[in-house]
């Protein structure tokens, strides 16, 4: 898997960090739990969620099987919590730039007058400040981060598509939903996997265009 070694100047605000799991309670246990998330990351690089094995990951991270069961009944249980915090994050970071439902349709203007989907252009920078996490998580097949954030704002696209053209049949936008969100995924993966050699505001201007250019469906 590739990985960017070039410096990044991403912004601070769009940092992804590992997160311990909410129930976690004391400072050792939440330390615990974030090494064995870190250990999770390092080890999808070479290989498979589904080829981890308790003894490799426990290994890596210099801790014995029986802290792992403390914590989690299997691997899948692992990655499912890490997926599931760096969504919260990034649910966050996304409540920032937009607005709640953040849809994928929501456009506004920049300074120079050009248009801007706000959910684009921050998971763009969020991934841009982490490519190694960012790829790992995508690039395995269990994944679904990507997929769980773009899905968030499709009761909003349902909702704001129909109010402007009441007289288009919902599986046709439903149909549109599905080939934009996968488009996008894929964008960002192709990206990640030349090691992010175009500049993130670039990247954000091809997602942008194609985005905006496949919503003139509904217009026409």
């Amino acid at each position: 898997m590739a990985k960017k070694t070039k410096d990044s100047h991403a912004d601070p605000d769009f940092i992804i960090s590992f997160v311990a799991s909410p129930e976690k309670g004391d400072r050792r246990s939440r330390r615990t739990d974030m090494l064995l998330q870190e250990s999770l990351v390092d080890l999808l690089q070479k290989k498979n969620l589904r080829d981890i094995t308790v003894s490799e990951l426990t290994e890596h991270a210099d801790l014995s099987r029986t802290t792992f069961y403390l914590h989690y009944d299997n691997i899948d249980q692992l990655y499912n919590q890490l997926e599931e915090n760096l969504y919260r994050q990034f649910v966050k970071i996304l409540s920032v730039s937009t607005d709640n439902s953040h849809p994928i349709q929501h456009v506004v203007a920049t300074a120079d007058g050009q248009p801007k989907i706000p959910i684009i252009a921050t998971v763009c920078r969020a991934i841009e400040g982490n490519p190694l996490l960012a790829a790992t998580i995508i690039n395995n097949p269990n994944g679904q981060l990507l997929q769980r954030i773009y899905t968030a704002g499709y009761d909003s696209l349902i909702e704001n598509v129909l109010d402007v053209y009441p007289d288009i049949a919902k599986y046709k936008i439903d149909y549109y939903y599905a080939f934009i969100v996968h488009g996008i995924v894929g964008m960002i993966e192709t990206w990640l996997l030349r090691n992010q050699e175009e500049d993130v505001e670039e990247i954000i201007e091809l997602l942008t265009e194609y985005t905006l250019m496949h919503l003139q469906y509904f217009v026409e």
